[in-house]
């Protein structure tokens, strides 16, 4: 694992396929962390409005978003579905300042964003296909043949070696569920990051943990 050019804080990266209940889990698991000042939650910017279903973010129009991405606004960009993703720059001081940083974040973005910050770690939410069809579904933004081209385009999960921790949380059932175990992952990688047990007992989670 290297040491050279890492940042004091983290970037957690939580990834997985449209449906998974990236958001959701996101959401609730920050509800219950009760404002632990150890960790934020990055506000991500993209080229589409808010719906005030799915997470808050900041939006830009795609010119918009070219001019800051070109000025350097952002630690980290991306496209995906059509749309244009990023981090503020913000993000980056946070983690430089020792901070963990929770992240939305497109698997294809993971090395770069591992060589940016000096060493990521990942959770990964999932789900059965048929889950992820019927909550694609519900959003009511999609046709079914769009829905089977959006999944047919899921890229494998290839983590960067020098990742300092990946776990995969199942959230095909009660969201409550999935949520705590990702407050507790979350809570671990803190731990993990100032060296020692955290405060519920959790150790530092081990590199591709199930739960």
């Amino acid at each position: 694992m290297r040491d050279e050019g890492r940042c004091p804080g983290l970037l957690v990266a939580v990834v997985g396929p449209s449906g998974a209940g990236k958001d959701t889990l996101i959401r609730l698991a920050f509800e219950r962390l009760d404002g632990e000042p150890r960790i934020r939650l990055a506000r991500r910017v993209i080229t589409r409005p808010c719906d005030g279903e799915t997470e808050e973010h900041d939006c830009l129009s795609p010119d918009a978003f070219a001019a800051t991405e070109a000025e350097g606004g952002f630690c980290l960009s991306w496209r995906a579905h059509g749309l244009a993703y990023g981090l503020p720059r913000a993000v980056e001081d946070e983690i430089r300042t020792g901070r963990i940083v929770v992240a939305n974040l497109s698997r294809r973005s993971l090395r770069e964003a591992d060589a940016r910050f000096g060493g990521i770690a990942a959770v990964e939410i999932t789900a059965p296909r048929a889950v992820l069809v019927e909550r694609i579904a519900a959003r009511g933004r999609e046709t079914p043949d769009e829905i089977e081209a959006r999944l047919a385009r899921q890229v494998g999960l290839r983590m960067p070696e020098v990742a300092r921790g990946l776990v995969r949380i199942d959230n095909g059932g009660p969201a409550a569920a999935g949520a705590e175990r990702l407050r507790r992952h979350l809570l671990s990688f803190a731990a993990e990051l100032a060296g020692h047990a955290d405060p519920e007992g959790h150790v530092g989670p081990d590199r591709h943990e199930e739960s």
